[in-house]
């Protein structure tokens, strides 16, 4: 039967065979219970796996396109292609509904060419691996809708974005654009255009925002990388909500924008792909103003964190009610993994709070184009969602005298941090990324209250990630430590000194080279739904 099949095709089914089966060597032993990954490996295989079976000929892309895209037919659910309003945006459906739009004719084509490099040796760095994009990204012949109704119809792109021109050139497959809270201005996922989008790890709960599309597409193992923007928490939250690693770059190291609250940046399921897509993204671009250079190299290896010193705050001043017990004991766990390793991890209470940062920050961040972008949807504010409209609201404090509040703070901030932490030796700061693991999926921020120790917190609090935004030159790598009662990952920030991105990098490589590790073993979403 084989005499008529090439070799290498041969090797490459008998390989796909063997993943599937579970006897390839991904961490699962033969006598474990079935797990996703026996049951639909090549979907969940990570970049660095899928690059090395490449590049002996046992594996194809579009094998793992197939995949992956079988995986979307089965959980995602059905896309609104009438771009009209849904009639029910709150439904819930039983599917995680994290698509926007798909591409996979286009996609098939560009796994199909990348199959072809490999054969003649011409692989790039991502060459066949796919990258869900951000309903934000703009690549050429596709619709941006910013998650919003006022955009449903709003003219095909012209020309790719930076990070797209960059994701291209290294070989990535892109297949599908993901879901966005309208204008990018919830910490949770869900409009009146796309719905609710909500965590396979636990279909009730979130999936964070504004990157929460690109986190649950991860999470589902609809696609291999992911992007993501940031610009108060919108990479980290994601990341923490889903179990996943996520960059918040310092501003500039990735080619975005102007304004220096908000970077792009990588999603992934491990430390390596997360390190391996940062490689792709970071460095200059034409098309970018302000844009590092020299470009800065990430390696996927770290050496031992003998003898480094760490700092580690709980930030239980953060809120009058605290943070969440499974979130401190995510952290204490963590930071005994960092020890075990050599790791000096001490202590802090920098005693910074919510209401101390929040309104300078946000009235800071609306002084900016985002600001401008809400007052320009005025007119046609009936066609958007509560928390649009309430940012709309909030706009009008924007100014030049916000900004300069939010300069002086950040200054204040970074002066205080620099005494404390970095200047008494610590390589890095140790953080929680959210106060608490438990956001309804269908959260509305404007009349919702969330549960911390059984007290009502209205408002966004309970996320700690915007600091970093404001103080924009620190990198931060959520790294995810622990899984919640309601089986809901939680994840840590690792800060690294203002543009030391390597040393961030080092510490959540050192994490993850013996702590927790998700999507491997019997540690995978089972869709359950259960407040």
């Amino acid at each position: 039967m084989t005499t008529n099949i090439k070799r290498r095709d041969f090797l490459r089914l008998s390989a796909i065979a063997a993943l599937e089966a579970g006897l390839f060597s991904l961490g699962v032993p033969r006598s474990a219970p079935a797990t996703p990954v026996q049951k639909e490996g090549l979907a969940y295989l990570t970049a660095v796996e899928q690059i090395k079976y490449y590049k002996q000929g046992a594996l194809s892309p579009v094998d793992v396109l197939k995949a992956q895209i079988e995986r979307i037919q089965k959980y995602n659910g059905p896309l609104n292609t009438s771009g009209q309003e849904l009639e029910d945006p709150m439904r819930f459906n039983g599917k995680v509904n994290a698509v926007a739009y798909e591409h996979f004719g286009q996609a098939m084509k560009a796994a199909g060419e990348s199959e072809q490099r490999y054969r003649a040796g011409t692989a790039r760095t991502l060459e066949g691996v796919t990258v869900a994009v951000k309903d934000e990204n703009e690549v050429r012949g596709w619709r941006v809708s910013m998650g919003s109704l006022i955009l449903k119809d709003s003219p095909l792109i012209k020309e790719n974005a930076a990070i797209i021109d960059m994701l291209l050139s290294e070989g990535a497959v892109l297949h599908i654009q993901t879901t966005v809270p309208e204008f990018y201005i919830h910490t949770q996922t869900w409009s009146r255009l796309w719905g609710v989008t909500r965590n396979p790890w636990n279909l009730h709960y979130a999936v964070g925002g504004s990157s929460g599309g690109s986190g649950a597409a991860l999470a589902a193992g609809f696609t291999t990388l992911a992007t993501g923007s940031d610009m108060g928490g919108s990479i980290r939250i994601p990341a923490s909500l889903c179990g996943l690693y996520g960059f918040k770059a310092p501003f500039g190291r990735v080619p975005t924008s102007e304004t220096t609250f908000e970077t792009l940046g990588p999603l992934a399921r491990t430390f390596e792909d997360m390190a391996l897509m940062q490689n792709a993204v970071a460095g200059p671009h034409p098309k970018v103003h302000a844009a590092l250079r020299p470009k800065l190299d990430y390696p996927l290896k770290y050496e031992s964190l003998k003898g480094v010193k760490i700092a580690l705050d709980y930030f239980e001043d953060w809120l009058p009610e605290g943070i969440d017990a499974s979130v401190r004991d995510s952290l204490r766990n963590a930071a005994e993994v960092l020890r075990g390793q050599g790791a000096v991890v001490e202590e802090v209470r920098l005693g910074w709070t919510n209401a101390q940062i929040f309104p300078v920050y946000m009235n800071g961040l609306l002084s900016t184009g985002i600001g401008a972008m809400l007052l320009a949807a005025e007119p046609q504010q009936e066609l958007m969602t509560s928390y649009a409209r309430q940012a709309l609201k909030s706009a009008r404090n924007g100014g030049p005298e916000a900004m300069a509040a939010a300069d002086e703070l950040a200054a204040g901030l970074h002066r205080h941090l620099q005494q404390e932490v970095f200047g008494k030796g610590c390589r890095a700061l140790l953080m929680p990324t959210l106060a608490t693991p438990y956001f309804p999926a269908d959260n509305d921020p404007t009349k919702d209250a969330l549960t911390i120790n059984g007290k009502p917190v209205k408002g966004p609090g309970y996320i700690l990630t915007y600091i970093w935004n404001l103080l924009s030159r620190y990198p931060v790598v959520d790294v995810p430590v622990g899984v919640a009662p309601n089986n809901i990952p939680m994840g840590m920030q690792v800060v690294g000194n203002t543009f030391d991105d390597l040393a961030a990098f080092r510490v959540a490589a050192g994490y993850a080279r013996t702590g927790l590790r998700l999507y491997h073993g019997d540690l995978f979403p089972d869709y359950r739904d259960k407040a």
